[in-house]
């Protein structure tokens, strides 16, 4: 088969190319195949949000598309279904990253490491500043997959109260309690920092309100790593500005990137990073992990692939 990749993997295509000799892969970038590498192409690793109805229209034999990002939410789905192109994402690869990232976010706040930089800065030495301890406080996850379950597990280290919603309000393990979606407002009141890790979908989109904000209360703290869209910018900004959540630790925005008046910048109680803590040296090497497994099942036994997405649900 013709395996085109647009994701620069180095050494690892090298790896591929040995342990698949039967298999021809090339990398090109997106904005280089040209119309015969378009036609001749089985399987396609990428994550490049440029492609479209029209590229893939342009693909006839394209069979696989393993795509090395966990949302699904910029690909033409209904096209993917229509054409029968197995999809299958990196659901898994970002855990150990963005778990650090939520950590290292409640670590910056509850420790207060922005204000003794600060004062480092003015020269200052003062020692009155007190900080929280993690020890029994109340994290709330929205979204229990695989980066929440791992999250949650290093919570539990903390001896933290763990708390899960889901759809349904099925038990996962490393988690206290869980709460269906629901239910929100319930695990919201009750939790000191609440952290969205959910996916887009058309169920998720603008799924945050006033009175879910108002339910975490003045004291929260409020984390977002999951997709910017879960909140419309004016109700967070709003809640950020009318202190009705304490303080916000944002990586996802409703539209990037960020142009440089947006409000959000004006504000002293939220951290900001574009988008970026799912970046690892060790990204490409697990999303390969996971094509290698499933070109070792076959893509006759498609329905046995590791990260196979439901194109319905769209994750």
């Amino acid at each position: 088969m013709n395996i085109i990749s647009n994701v620069k993997l180095g050494e690892i295509l090298e790896e591929l190319k040995a342990q698949f000799p039967e298999h021809a892969f090339r990398s090109i970038a997106l904005k280089d195949m040209t119309e015969e590498d378009k036609a001749s192409m089985d399987i396609l690793i990428s994550h490049d949000g440029q492609i479209d109805e029209a590229f893939l229209l342009q693909c006839p034999n394209l069979k696989w598309i393993a795509w090395y990002a966990a949302g699904v939410n910029n690909l033409p789905l209904a096209t993917i279904k229509e054409k029968n192109i197995i999809l299958t994402n990196a659901r898994g690869v970002h855990k150990v990253q963005i778990s650090e990232y939520i950590f290292s976010y409640i670590m910056t706040d509850y420790k207060n490491v922005l204000e003794y930089y600060k004062l480092q800065q003015d020269k200052g030495f003062k020692t009155d500043i007190r900080h929280k301890e993690l020890f029994e406080q109340t994290i709330c996850f929205i979204g229990t997959g695989e980066i929440p379950s791992y999250a949650a597990r290093i919570a539990q280290a903390f001896n933290m109260k763990v708390i899960g919603i889901n759809t349904a309000g099925q038990d996962k393990a490393y988690f206290d309690e869980v709460y269906t979606i629901d239910e929100r407002l319930s695990a919201f009141e009750q939790s000191d920092i609440i952290v969205n890790v959910l996916p887009e979908t058309e169920s998720t989109i603008d799924l945050l309100k006033h009175e879910d904000f108002q339910a975490m209360g003045s004291d929260a703290l409020f984390i977002n790593v999951g997709r910017g869209t879960v909140v419309k910018e004016d109700i967070l900004i709003q809640a950020l500005t009318d202190k009705v959540i304490r303080f916000a630790c944002l990586d996802v925005f409703y539209n990037e990137p960020l142009e440089a008046n947006h409000p959000l910048y004006k504000l002293d109680n939220v951290i900001m990073t574009p988008h970026i803590t799912g970046l690892s040296t060790h990204y490409n090497q697990r999303a390969t992990n996971i094509f290698v497994d499933n070109m070792n099942i076959g893509i006759d036994n498609k329905h046995s692939f590791k990260n196979l997405v439901d194109l319905d649900k769209g994750y």
